[in-house]
């Protein structure tokens, strides 16, 4: 059978222009013409869209940082729109980063970038950055842990770091085979919950403390771009990397949540350092002021609710909510033996699921900048069925009394039960909802 005929005259001649830019060149250290790897972008690329501009961006993403060509010079042979996705989408027009900055400050700034970028750089991106991934898994599985030795920046855990971040910056791809190969490859060559991350030495005078808890006291960078949070001294050892391990896998699982970035320390505390989001306020903290906003809030609750119970979780990484709840009801010191027996009973009876839950999901846990709406403190992260979660929203909108709630939450009782009275028929949408606050 013929195949079909498609004018591929656009593309071809991207393909001859990438072939001559970089002809005679090798790619770095692996011994095969340079062409390999755009060609390989511009395969993955195909994976996501059949759009020729998108794939000519991609075979000529590396022309303007690695040739003599221009971006002024692709403008005239190809438009605007591919010389300005492969604009966008080098490292190498990152704003106010100069060539004598430092590795993790030129990642970090190309990180930054690439998640203001338009899709279209996203995704001609995702080509660039699944062939780097696939390359060093490659390299990795040949090489172990020596493969590092070969770049200019030796430390494992900063180019993990790197990748998370990269990861994260191409969230809105989640849904793309290419995404879901990148996270496979990045968990398989930086396992989650199998190495130890070594902390990264921080100079505290360069912080300043902006809160304190029972567990840990938080800290904002003076750049105004990261905040850390160091753990007091009597947490246990490994709290710090389990937070950072929860941290970067919801990450990869495209779930919107202020981005992780190192496990650090002072000398003798030991945290993780994450994106600093500013200005910020919970939903709580809006609604408590303005209770008009409710039912706006409500609204977007409800959204982040049902795309978190959409994803389906890592249940070899991430335990089993199920579990948490047994443990809470054996070490209970209120409850008789037959009550517990009750408690236990039920827990079994709800049927089991493999959806990802936050575990402690309400209004306090959800903030925003303005534009986007992060999840927060996520070390409750589990699976299981979503009804968990939803009593958890059940509880702090229609069972918590009055002290607490105006203590947790800046709310009435009356305030938080509206809240949930908005929310039910947002995530339960049609007649057939009967949810409601109780009398």
């Amino acid at each position: 059978m013929a195949e079909k005929r498609l004018d591929t005259d656009f593309l071809d001649r991207a393909i001859n222009y990438a072939v001559k830019a970089h002809a005679g060149t090798e790619r770095r250290g692996k011994g095969f013409p340079y062409i390999v790897h755009p060609m390989e972008a511009m395969e993955i690329v195909s994976t996501i869209t059949s759009d020729q501009e998108l794939l000519a961006a991609a075979v000529l993403h590396d022309t303007v940082e690695d040739t003599d060509v221009s971006v002024e010079d692709l403008r005239k042979e190809f438009g605007s729109r591919v010389a300005g996705i492969v604009e966008e989408e080098s490292d190498r027009f990152t704003p106010g980063i100069s060539a004598e900055a430092s590795w993790h400050d030129r990642k970090q700034a190309a990180i930054e970038r690439l998640a203001k970028a338009s899709m279209d750089a996203k995704i001609v991106a995702m080509g660039d950055k699944l062939s780097n991934m696939r390359a060093i898994a490659r390299d990795h599985y040949r090489m172990g842990d020596e493969l590092w030795n070969i770049f200019h920046n030796k430390d494992k855990a900063q180019h993990e770091w790197h990748y998370r971040g990269l990861a994260q910056s191409l969230r809105e791809l989640a849904d793309t085979e290419a995404y879901a190969e990148f996270v496979t490859l990045l968990n398989k060559v930086f396992p989650i919950g199998r190495d130890e991350m070594a902390p990264v030495k921080i100079d505290l005078a360069d912080y300043e403390q902006s809160g304190e808890g029972g567990t840990a006291i938080s800290y904002n960078h003076k750049d105004g771009k990261t905040m850390i949070k160091l753990y007091n001294d009597y947490m246990p050892k490994d709290v710090p990397a389990r937070e950072y391990g929860v941290a970067r896998a919801i990450q990869d699982m495209g779930i919107v949540t202020p981005k992780v970035g190192r496990i650090v320390t002072d000398g003798s505390r030991t945290g993780v350092e994450f994106q600093r989001i500013s200005p910020k306020k919970s939903f709580a903290r809006m609604m408590s002021e303005d209770p008009g906003t409710t039912q706006d809030l409500a609204v977007r609750f409800a959204k982040i609710a049902k795309e978190l119970h959409s994803k389906q979780c890592d249940t070899t990484f991430f335990p089993n909510i199920k579990d948490f709840f047994y443990r809470v009801v054996s070490g209970d010191k209120f409850l008789t033996e037959s009550q517990k027996t009750v408690v236990r009973n039920f827990i079994h009876s709800v049927p089991a699921a493999q959806t990802c839950l936050h575990g402690d999901l309400h209004v306090g846990n959800v903030i925003t900048d303005g534009t986007t709406d992060y999840l927060i403190d996520n070390a409750d992260f589990s699976f299981g069925n979503p009804l968990f979660d939803l009593g958890q929203i059940y509880l702090t909108g229609c069972v918590i009394e009055e002290p607490m709630a105006i203590y947790l939450f800046h709310m009435t009782t009356a305030q938080l039960r509206n809240w949930w009275e908005a929310f039910v028929p947002e995530y339960f949408p049609g007649d057939a909802c009967s949810i409601r606050s109780r009398p």
